[in-house]
């Protein structure tokens, strides 16, 4: 009797303990927001070390006003096999990793993968995202946007956690005060060679890169190319910045600056 229940207390124990994993992974993002938030309430960012390789050389470059410049000079880094079409149009979201944070995002984008309804509202909560509110030229903004790694008028992608990340405006819509691209500038132009003909076909990759166990990104790398022609070609990086903020990429918390 006495075994029988004893193997019955480690079935139950091994029992409660899966359970317990399951739901933290589960809830992954909610403790971890916890957790970054209590021991990281300074708003300063630490910087990168031992970079080496270009992934590594991008993230660790700092914001110094320019928000975006090209990359291998402007040449999208992908090789034949890449560019072909004979699958049609597809779309390869990568997991997100044990932070929670999205990973890259590729895809052969063509006009028949555009949606045709008005995107709905978003739900997901991306790793360190807070509102924060503040004046631009008189005009209300928010500092963060959630913004998709395949924009939704390329694919209708949506509320779909591996393609959402924080961003600022700054990073993701198009700059209303100064002539500096964005993400939303190269995704129209993207849209805009798509509509034209139902035979265009695009290469895209976008890739969000993080510095050590930062959960914001401190800029995107962008890839294009279209297929038939070189009308889309670029290799470019965005800084996830916004001027005139201080932003803690462990958190996601932010300072504006006088």
């Amino acid at each position: 009797m006495y075994n029988l229940h004893g193997r019955w207390l480690r079935r139950l124990s091994i029992i409660i303990v899966i359970i317990f994993a399951c739901l933290i992974f589960v809830k992954r993002d909610v403790i971890l927001d916890k957790v970054f938030n209590q021991f990281g309430q300074t708003s300063a960012a630490p910087t990168a070390k031992n970079v080496s390789n270009q992934s590594k050389d991008l993230v660790a470059k700092d914001y110094t006003g320019t928000q975006t410049f090209p990359v291998e000079n402007n040449q999208p880094d992908f090789n034949q096999p890449d560019l072909d079409t004979k699958n049609g149009s597809w779309l390869n979201l990568s997991r997100r990793d044990w932070l929670g944070r999205p990973q890259q995002a590729n895809a052969m984008l063509n006009h028949s993968q555009m949606p045709t309804e008005k995107r709905t509202r978003l739900t997901v909560k991306t790793p360190g995202y807070h509102i924060y509110h503040f004046n631009q030229n008189g005009q209300s903004n928010y500092l963060y946007n959630r913004s998709h790694l395949i924009g939704y008028q390329l694919a209708g992608l949506n509320n779909d956690a591996r393609n959402l990340i924080t961003g600022t405006i700054a990073l993701n819509a198009t700059h209303q005060f100064d002539q500096q691209p964005s993400m939303e500038d190269y995704e129209n132009a993207i849209a805009s060679y798509l509509r034209k003909s139902n035979h265009h076909f695009v290469r895209y990759r976008v890739t969000p890169l993080y510095r050590n166990v930062e959960r914001v990104p401190r800029g995107v790398e962008m890839e294009a190319q279209s297929i038939s022609d070189d009308s889309i070609k670029f290799h470019i990086y965005i800084f996830n910045s916004q001027p005139g903020w201080q932003i803690n990429y462990y958190t996601g918390m932010a300072l504006q600056q006088n």
